[in-house]
């Protein structure tokens, strides 16, 4: 039996997951490069996929470990990664075998102790063929009203909790539960399993990361490394495809009896935990993306509980994350058992899983090493990889102009001054979250911007062109030059609280009514961008309807794809989700949130203090028409400096 010491634990947070990897990585002789995530966590630090390789970049042998698929689940996969290159510390391999390893692919859910990502997205069900259009699940929309109950207790969560009790019963318990529930789907955004409407961060990360490190390679191992099914403290080996595949033969003459073979499909069934009813997996995407490689994906689930508990506690979480306070009592229980579901805090378990999954690495490696890759059958001499400088993927550019600049801002309406000396600066592709009580002058803030309301003082800079202004008698200001803004406000986006549509206008001439008069873009073009608009937010087959016939989180949504069609450089968002009835909110905050991950500037005026704190990079505390204080935003929620930003928070949190 493989001689393998006890494991620190694995109940860390992201930022040590992350140094610890990277530290073994350098170690290992290993070449770092890191993907950086738009958002960031919860103590506002740099949320990262790390990627280690060693080895020659043109080597056609390769092994690949991929940590963090489901985020809560990624400190198992990052102590295996981490121990097996701490353990072959210099690491030395064959001149045609390589390793690569995927750290924490899903660094949001990871950082934020969640299963799914930043969109409430279950990456496992997200790598479709987005272009043959979404999978259905009919079964599950008949589950959602009491799956997504908006109550934690009360007449309404008992009623759900009935109903749910009784689909459950009729369907034969768990075990009939499970295949319908888990098989993913595609309509419900704020539902379990969700699988998105399009590829996400992640999915576009990991293709990015294989055609940059794998695309030589034509034998290649991959271990996807997940932990919540099966028997507890059991390291299931499993091979995940969608069909028959000469991989499968492969891993069968490695692993023996040792390897179990799950093939999906809308009726499929397996005994080893996990939803063979579900397509979008990690370990079809891999085979497509290496076409003219001999691949055999690999799955190492460890049993934790079972089923029915580690359910509840996704469902708990994503009503935690919908309509429930993460820093409440209740917020912290409910983490607290989600981690307990996927990461038990159990010595022999995290030692058992690890030492077995170590194993299997060593055997898949070793058999690896022995495939004929040359033509004359040699095997080449072994030799140390030296360390290689750690280099950054796609580097942001570094801009010395922010996106928008306001200095000093001061505002009257007659003798009240609502707004005191306000300012702010965003640097291209930064979220600023503007916070505090009605009648602070957020708002009002946000509509001098765009010069919807005439500021009495200060400077707007937008893109490095200050607006001109000029005084007048009553010591006021307004605009030097009506036609430099008209031009800089076709660069700021507005999303307003009422939603501002035309209502005479369907959806989609409300969208086209810009571009094609301010902009003067082609119609046909226009049209063409609409669409796809519509299709980002959601929308696309309200194109034809009036606003009127749509609810409110719809109009919402078609205003968002209104302010996109203008191609801004800023988005101002003016409380968004302040009209909307409390069900839709949901669907309004994802949009914005794909918006940020985007790089989109946005400054943001909200109530959602949890969302505030998810994605933006800094928080502004207004009171009284002043900056009572700024700052990031883990350390302004953990640690307000200002009495008023307390009580502030005592009320909203």
């Amino acid at each position: 039996m493989r001689d393998v010491s006890a494991p620190r634990s694995y109940s860390v947070g992201f930022a040590e997951l992350r140094q610890r990897f990277r530290n073994a990585a350098e170690r290992a002789g290993a070449e770092l490069t890191e993907y950086v995530h738009p958002l960031h966590g919860p103590a506002g630090e740099v949320l990262a996929t790390d990627v280690a390789f060693i080895g020659r970049r043109n080597a056609p042998k390769l092994m690949v470990l991929v940590s963090g698929t489901h985020g809560v689940e990624g400190q198992f996969g990052s102590a295996c990664q981490t121990a097996w290159l701490e353990e072959n510390t210099p690491c030395r391999l064959p001149e045609d075998t390589a390793v690569l390893a995927i750290h924490l692919i899903n660094p949001w859910g990871t950082a934020w102790s969640r299963r799914v990502n930043e969109d409430n997205v279950d990456l496992n069900r997200n790598f479709v063929d987005w272009q043959a259009g979404t999978p259905k699940n009919e079964k599950y929309a008949s589950l959602h009203e009491a799956l997504v109950c908006r109550e934690w207790e009360g007449p309404v969560r008992i009623k759900a909790d009935e109903t749910f009790a009784e689909a459950k019963r009729k369907l034969g318990g768990h075990a009939g539960l499970a295949p319908i529930v888990e098989a993913g789907q595609y309509e419900f955004p704020d539902g379990l399993f969700y699988g998105g409407s399009g590829p996400v961060w992640s999915n576009r990360t990991l293709h990015a990361i294989l055609e940059s490190f794998a695309g030589h390679a034509r034998h290649v191992v991959v271990f996807d490394l997940h932990t919540g099914a099966g028997p507890y403290g059991y390291p299931a080996l499993l091979s995940v495809g969608e069909s028959e595949h000469p991989g499968l033969a492969w891993g069968q003459s490695i692993f023996g009896p040792a390897l179990s073979v799950v093939l999906t499909g809308t009726d499929a069934t397996t005994d080893t935990g996990i939803a063979a009813t579900a397509t979008g997996y990690v370990s079809a995407a891999v085979r497509k993306a290496m076409p003219n490689a001999h691949v055999l994906p690999l799955v190492i689930e460890c049993g934790t509980l079972d089923g029915t508990a580690v359910m509840d506690a996704v469902q708990a979480d994503n009503w935690l994350h919908l309509y429930g306070k993460v820093d409440s009592a209740l917020g912290q229980r409910i983490k607290a058992t989600l981690r307990a579901a996927f990461i038990p805090e159990d010595p022999d378990w995290q030692w058992n899983c690890l030492a077995t999954s170590l194993r299997y690495f060593d055997r898949a490696l070793s058999d690896l090493k022995a495939v004929d890759a040359a033509t004359d059958g040699k095997q080449p001499a072994q030799r140390d990889v030296p360390v290689a400088p750690i280099v950054q993927a796609e580097p942001a550019p570094t801009r010395s102009i922010p996106a928008i600049e306001v200095v000093d801002l001061h505002k009257r309406f007659g003798q009240l001054e609502v707004l005191s000396g306000v300012g702010l600066s965003a640097s291209a592709g930064e979220v600023v979250s503007m916070i505090g009580s009605s009648g602070s002058g957020k708002s009002t803030f946000l509509r001098c911007i765009n010069l919807l309301e005439q500021p009495n003082d200060g400077r707007i800079i937008v893109d490095g062109e200050e607006i001109r202004m000029k005084r007048t008698p009553d010591g006021g200001a307004l605009p030097a030059d009506m036609r430099q803004v008209e031009r800089i406000r076709a660069r700021v986006g507005m999303v307003f609280q009422s939603f501002n549509l035309w209502p005479h206008m369907t959806v989609l001439e409300n969208i086209i009514e810009a571009p094609v008069h301010v902009l003067k873009e082609h119609r046909d073009e226009a049209v063409d961008r609409a669409h796809a608009l519509l299709k980002k937010v959601g929308l696309s087959e309200k194109h034809g309807q009036y606003p009127g016939q749509l609810s409110g989180g719809q109009q919402q949504r078609a205003a968002i794809a209104r302010t996109l069609a203008m191609r801004p450089k800023v988005i101002l968002l003016d409380e968004p989700t302040s009209a909307l009835d409390p069900e839709l909110v949901g669907e309004v905050l994802r949009v914005i949130r794909q918006l940020a991950e985007e790089g989109n500037t946005m400054i943001l005026v909200t109530h959602e203090m949890q969302f505030a704190r998810e994605v933006s990079h800094k928080i502004l505390f207004l009171h009284r028409g002043k900056v009572e204080e700024e700052g990031a935003p883990a350390e302004m929620f953990a640690n307000p400096r200002s009495e008023r930003l307390r009580q502030f928070l005592a009320r909203t949190l």
